[in-house]
C-alpha cells in the first residue's frame, strides 16, 4: 500500500475520510488500537488521537439511551407535558455540570438540520452551550441578555463557545433600567426579530426568590417584593408568572431584555432545566403557561413537582 505524504493527512476532506474509517473499525468493529495502527500505517497514540479527534469534531457521537423511567412519563402526563427527564437518579446526586451535560443530549435529540434554535441565558445554560455539538446547519438565537457573576464582572458570552450555521447574540445584560428603548436599538432589535422563527427553545426555570433567581437581586428590594406580592412564583428570562402561568404584571418586565414569552410558546419544542426542590411551584408555573415541552430536572425537584401536582397549592389573590 502507497502511504501519501504527509500521512496522516492534512488536507481537510482526506482527514475527515481517515477519521470515519478510524472510528468504523474501532467503534464498530471493536478492534484495537494497536491493530488498528498496524492496517493503516500509524502508531497507537496517533490512532487515540485521531479518534479523539473524531468525536471531538462531531463525526463520532455517542449516545447513551437511558431507560424510561415510570414515575417520569406519570410526571410528564400530570403536568401535561412531553416528557420528564431526572438526572442523578439512584446513589448519584446531580450537580450543575451533571444537569447541564444531560440537558445539551436531550436538547439535541429535538434539533433537526435546518432547525432556528434559541437559547436562553442562565449559569446553568451556559455550561449547557459548552456540551453542545457543532450545529453546521442551524440557525442559534439568544433569546435573554446576560449577567455577570461573582466570579466576574464582565458579562458572559453565551454563545461564544458554540459552533454553528450563524449565531445571533444579544448583546445586552438581561436586566436593565429602561429596556424597551435598549430593545429599539438595531443589534437587539434584529436578534429578537428573528425569535419569531423559532423551531426549538431552550429555557431554564427560575423561583421568584432571593435564592432561586438571579435576576431578584438586580432589581430595586421593593420592587422585588412587591412582584412576589403580587403573585409571582417563577422567573423564565426575566419574565414572571404566577402560579396559575399568567404573567404578573410588575416594573420588573420593563426591565427584561429578551424574547417575550409568547415567542418562546410558539416554538414547535421547549426544552426547560430546573433543578433544586425549591423550583417546583415555578416549574408546575411554567409548565401551566405552555413553556415546557421537554423537562430536565434532579431528583429532588422531581420527588417536590410529583408532590406539588397530587396536592397543588391554592392560587394567591393578586395584590390590588
Amino acid at each position: 500500500m502507497s502511504i501519501p505524504d504527509p500521512w496522516p493527512p492534512s488536507d481537510q476532506p482526506e482527514r475527515q475520510k481517515l477519521l470515519a474509517q478510524l472510528a468504523q473499525l474501532y467503534f464498530v468493529d471493536g478492534a484495537s488500537k494497536v491493530a488498528i495502527g498496524k492496517q493503516t500505517n500509524l502508531s497507537r497514540f496517533q490512532v487515540a488521537a485521531l479518534i479523539q479527534e473524531a468525536q471531538d469534531t462531531g463525526i463520532v457521537r455517542i449516545e447513551i439511551t437511558i431507560p424510561d423511567n415510570d414515575q417520569d412519563a406519570q410526571l410528564a402526563h400530570a403536568l401535561g407535558i412531553e416528557k420528564v427527564v431526572t438526572v442523578g437518579t439512584g446513589p448519584w446526586s446531580a450537580d450543575r455540570h451533571t444537569l447541564a451535560r444531560e440537558t445539551a443530549r436531550v436538547f439535541m435529540d429535538q434539533v433537526n438540520p435546518g432547525d432556528v434554535l434559541g437559547i436562553s441565558w442562565s449559569r446553568t445554560l451556559q455550561l449547557v452551550t459548552r456540551e453542545l455539538p457543532p450545529l453546521p446547519h442551524n440557525q442559534v438565537i439568544q433569546l435573554a441578555g446576560a449577567l455577570s457573576n461573582e466570579d466576574s464582572q464582565a458579562a458572559p458570552r453565551l454563545l461564544a463557545d458554540l459552533t454553528c450555521q450563524s449565531a445571533w447574540p444579544l448583546w445586552a445584560p438581561l436586566i436593565v433600567e429602561n429596556a424597551p428603548a435598549l430593545m429599539k436599538s438595531p443589534e437587539i432589535a434584529q436578534t429578537l426579530d428573528r425569535a419569531n422563527s423559532l423551531d426549538v427553545a431552550l429555557i431554564a426555570i427560575g423561583s421568584w426568590s432571593p435564592e432561586l433567581s438571579t435576576v431578584w437581586n438586580r432589581v430595586n428590594p421593593e420592587v422585588a417584593e412587591q412582584a412576589r406580592a403580587s403573585g409571582a412564583v417563577a422567573e423564565i428570562s426575566g419574565h414572571l408568572l404566577a402560579t396559575d402561568g399568567t404573567p404578573v404584571d410588575s416594573p420588573v418586565e420593563s426591565m427584561v431584555v429578551a424574547a417575550s414569552v409568547e415567542q418562546i410558546r410558539n416554538a414547535r419544542t421547549t426544552v426547560a432545566a430546573a433543578f433544586d426542590a425549591g423550583r417546583a411551584p415555578a416549574v408546575h408555573a411554567a409548565a401551566r403557561a405552555g413553556l415546557i415541552n421537554v423537562l430536565v430536572c434532579d431528583e429532588p425537584l422531581r420527588h417536590a413537582l410529583a408532590a406539588l401536582v397530587d396536592h397543588p397549592e391554592p392560587t394567591p389573590a393578586s395584590a390590588g
